[in-house]
């Protein structure tokens, strides 16, 4: 820091400054004014020499040109001029202080003049002064008449003279005697100045150093320290004022000691933190308490902004909080802090606080400082908190619920609703409390309600009843009241609780499960338990009435098909449209109900008295319904058509319960399926033997699959040069009282147990073992697998074909499966992924008995297809049958375009084999060549050897 000046010398040298200051405006100001003046008169002589020598060279440039030449060249004398200059028109020298000018223009001899100046003067015709912008430079133009020409009367030309005036040395003269007459007071007053300066010395400087002396002393804690009374009258009585200051610091000092002494012991027992700073908010006290929320010691923090010790942040924020310290102290007021305030310690502990800061003032009122006092409210904030969350959980499980939730006080008057009651009533608070409630409940049940209510409240025992309530949407709706009494922590009684819900929906849910327990959910129709339940009483009024009724039993044909190709929606629209039409053609006493999938039964009760004529009107109806199903069916703009097997059977008969009329319907219904379907059976009693054989059959074939009772026999197929070339594996049932079962007596039921799964999969191993074992033999022959659409749809079917060729060791290149045309329409996704897979391990595929099914040309390209095998339907008749010839003609020309091998099934007579030769068929499979054989035989005669036995 700069040590200031003692007195001695600031005041000689501040009296110096001054009179230099002084001078020196007095010297600006003097030759400010000269300087106006010098421009002042610069600018009037310009403009007298230019006019002075315009009117001349308008009178005598013509007639006088050595006297305007004389006048010129005196006016040039003058010193102050730097150029002056007579122009004609266009700006060229007439005449100027220069004979070698004469002629040129002006601003080649004078490069800074401004031509643009000359030809607004000549305009104007006005005389012009310039100045440059120190106002030192003047210029001036004057225009003036050129003498006429001779062929003129008056001249029309106009010239201009020019003078330019340099004042520069002018005013450097000038400042140079506006300083010289300035020097000799200067040197007069510094004398006067230096003596001053040591009086002062003397008489001042010394007696308030000595006085400075002891005010050091003083302030360095001596408080003993006294100053000498001595110097000038003014000096000697500070002296005094001094001594007498000094000593009453020393007693108050004394007393402050006393008075911390007592406020130390105050701030250490209070629990309180308490914070004092100075007036630019530094730390300067700190208690106890304040040291350990903060984390500092007071003499960590003595001398530090508050900010950097008392770190509080918003709770609910996070941000940085103001400190109230600074607006204490521009304020004057206390202050607190905003609610939610954290006090971050220097350790990272985080502390809820409240505080007030309150301004320090001394006795006269001014402010020295701040204190700021604050309290740990953590845990206060934690009850507040946790009281808070609990009001806000109860609050929220109350608006958020289903219930709706009404509170009463002891003057059984309701004071609270919840959201979700004026939700449901669509009214406002102040309208539900009270009594205003009331309001909604239905005239019907407001008696007893409000009864309810009184008598459970008296009793202080809670209540359940139900009655309406009049919605927002204006309809009474069914609600549960549930009430109990309510009461505080002391057992106090407090009034009542209710919590209400709404049982329209179950009160709708109980009407529905009433009618879904006795009607089919899709169409509507009375289901299974319901229509047993009609015709139980149907049959009882025939028996008693001697009339004759009938039961029909129902089933879509290939409804699985479409639903499998067009999906369950399109299913449901087609049920739902079967049912229309089954309850259009009936009448109002009958009953038709869907027991489930595909299968409808119809109840025609009372028919006739005769039993024929029952069969009569039966068989009419069923031919109602059958032409009704067969109808198309416009659906989502799509036209699909269906039929339908109806099993018919009569009743009453004797003793015969509702299930056996049932059964036999259902008999029926299946004997029209075998019948080749849409047709019409009536119950006959040796349908019943039949089915009762079929059951046993399956059985026994059921049996058979779990020990592997069948066989494995191989057909040989052939070249046009009778060569075998492959073989089709065909398996056989072994029965042991029946013998040997042909296939197609137990395929078929096969494929409906679902027993073909197990079957087909031990056929293909026993196929890929004899693929294995001709590989050893060294015999690469192709051995074809038929795999039923049941097993191929399997989700685990290439993993278990994966399992069987390396169980088994079979070359995959040497396997072909055989599939029917309806697995590729049905389910032609799922279908081409698995032969993708399949393919990709060298399996090859062959369409069984093409052109029996569904043809689509479409997947013939899109699918790895190896082959077609010709039906032996279509080969029994050839040649002989035209239209069998163009059918086989056409598959294998279509074969051979689309690259794709052909085998002929059933091929039995040399004709058949000639004609399909000659017509490009190079595989053949029947009787004519070979017969099938077990697996062990084929292999033998393969090999030229005789089976062992």
């Amino acid at each position: 820091m700069r040590r200031p000046l003692s007195l001695k010398w600031s005041l000689p040298l501040g009296l110096a400054v001054v009179l230099l200051i002084f001078t020196a405006f007095a010297t600006w100001n003097s030759l400010s004014t000269r300087q106006t003046y010098l421009m002042q008169i610069g600018r009037q002589d310009a403009l007298d020499h230019a006019s002075h020598l315009a009117r001349m060279a308008e009178q005598g440039l013509q007639t006088s040109t050595a006297l305007v030449a004389s006048d010129l060249g005196q006016i040039s004398t003058d010193p102050r001029l730097e150029a002056v200059l007579i122009l004609d028109e266009q700006g060229l020298v007439l005449m100027s202080q220069r004979q070698a000018w004469a002629g040129l223009a002006a601003k080649t001899v004078l490069p800074g003049f401004d031509d643009g100046w000359r030809l607004q003067v000549l305009t104007g015709r006005l005389p012009q002064v310039r100045s440059s912008p120190d106002g030192l430079r003047i210029s001036s133009l004057q225009p003036f008449e050129l003498p006429a020409a001779s062929h003129e009367v008056r001249s029309s030309r106009r010239g201009v003279v020019f003078v330019q005036m340099n004042l520069q040395d002018a005013w450097q003269e000038a400042r140079y005697d506006a300083l010289l007459s300035r020097a000799p007071g200067l040197v007069i007053a510094m004398l006067v100045l230096l003596v001053v300066g040591l009086l002062l010395q003397r008489f001042v400087s010394q007696p308030l150093q000595a006085l400075a002396n002891a005010t050091k002393r003083l302030q360095q804690g001596q408080l003993g320290s006294r100053a000498a009374v001595d110097g000038p009258l003014e000096i000697a009585e500070l002296a005094r004022d001094f001594n007498g200051m000094a000593q009453a610091i020393e007693d108050a000092q004394q007393a402050l000691i006393t008075s911390e002494e007592r406020l130390a012991i105050t701030l250490h027992s209070i629990g309180d933190g308490l914070i004092a700073t100075d007036t630019r908010a530094r730390i300067t006290l700190m208690n106890p308490a304040a040291e350990r929320f903060t984390g500092w010691t007071l003499a960590q923090a003595r001398g530090l902004a508050i900010s950097d010790v008392f770190n509080i942040e918003s709770a609910l924020t996070g941000l940085p909080a103001e400190i109230p310290v600074k607006r204490v102290l521009e304020e004057g007021t206390v202050l607190g802090l905003a609610n939610h305030t954290v006090l971050v310690a220097r350790d990272g502990t985080r502390r809820d606080v409240a505080d007030s800061a309150s301004p320090i003032r001394n006795t006269q009122g001014a402010i020295e400082g701040v204190v700021l006092v604050f309290q740990d409210v953590t845990e206060a904030y934690r009850m507040r908190r946790a009281l808070a969350d609990s009001e806000q959980h109860f609050r929220t499980l109350a608006n958020h619920g289903q219930a709706l939730i009404w509170t009463a006080g002891l003057d059984k008057k309701c004071d609270y609703f919840n959201a979700v009651w004026l939700d449901f009533t669509g009214r406002t608070l102040a309208q539900e409390l009270g009594d205003g409630w009331v309001e909604g409940v239905h005239p019907d049940d407001l008696e007893r309600c409000f009864s309810t209510y009184v008598t459970a409240f008296d009793a202080r025992e809670s209540f359940d009843m139900e009655y309406r309530l009049r919605h927002a949407s204006g309809d009474y709706r069914w609600i549960l009241d549930q009430g109990s009494p309510r009461f505080d922590s002391q057992g106090r009684f407090l009034g009542f609780i209710g919590h209400c819900l709404d049982l329209s929906q179950v009160k709708q849910a109980e009407a529905q499960v009433a009618h879904l327990a006795y009607h089919d959910a899709l169409s509507g129709l009375p289901n299974r338990v319901l229509f047993q339940d009609r015709l139980t009483q149907a049959v009882a009024a025939a028996r008693r009435s001697h009339r004759f009724g009938a039961l029909m039993f129902v089933d879509l044909d290939h409804f699985k098909r479409l639903n499998d190709v067009y999906g369950h929606a399109l299913g449901d629209a087609v049920l739902k449209e079967v049912a229309s039409r089954l309850q259009f053609y009936l009448r109002a006493e009958d009953t038709v109900a869907r027991l489930g999938g595909d299968e409808f039964v119809v109840l025609l009760p009372a028919l006739a008295a005769e039993a024929e004529g029952a069969a009569t009107l039966a068989r009419a109806v069923a031919d109602k319904i059958r032409l009704a199903l067969e109808g198309p069916m416009l659906l989502d703009g799509t036209t699909y058509h269906t039929a339908a097997s109806i099993g018919v059977t009569l009743f009453p008969k004797d003793d015969e319960s509702v299930d056996d009329l049932m059964r036999e319907a259902d008999i029926a219904m299946y004997r029209s399926k075998e019948s080749g379907r849409n047709v019409i059976s009536f119950f006959q009693a040796d349908m019943q033997q039949t089915v009762t054989q079929r059951y046993a059959l399956e059985q026994e074939l059921r049996e058979a699959v779990a020990q592997q009772s069948f066989e494995l026999h191989l057909q040989s197929q052939v070249d046009a040069t009778g060569l075998v070339t492959g073989a089709e594996a065909l398996v056989r049932w072994r029965h042991p009282t029946r013998g040997l079962v042909a296939p197609a007596t137990f395929i078929p039921l096969a494929e409906e147990s679902r027993l073909i799964l197990p079957l087909g999969e031990w056929v293909l191993q026993q196929a890929c073992a004899v693929i294995a074992r001709l590989d050893a033999a060294g015999h690469s022959l192709h051995i074809a697998v038929n795999v039923s659409p049941l097993q191929f749809a399997q989700t685990n079917f290439v993993a278990r074909v994966r399992d069987i060729l390396s169980a088994t060791g079979a070359d995959p290149t040497h396997l072909t499966l055989e599939i029917t045309e309806g697995l590729l329409v049905e389910h032609m996704t799922e279908t081409m992924g698995r032969m993708a897979e399949l393919a990709s391990l060298g399996i090859r595929f062959s369409i069984d008995d093409f052109g029996t099914g569904y043809s689509s040309l479409s997947y013939l390209k899109r699918l790895p297809l190896y082959e077609l095998k010709i039906d032996k339907s279509f080969v029994q008749d050839v040649p002989d049958d035209p239209n069998d010839v163009a059918l086989v003609e056409t598959i294998l020309a279509m074969s051979r375009h689309l690259h794709l091998h052909v085998v002929a099934e059933g091929v039995e007579t040399a004709a058949q084999f000639e004609f399909l030769k000659s017509r490009g068929c190079t595989r053949f499979q029947g009787y004519h060549f070979h017969r099938p054989q077990h697996h062990h035989a084929w292999f033998a005669a393969l090999l030229g050897q005789v089976p062992k036995h």
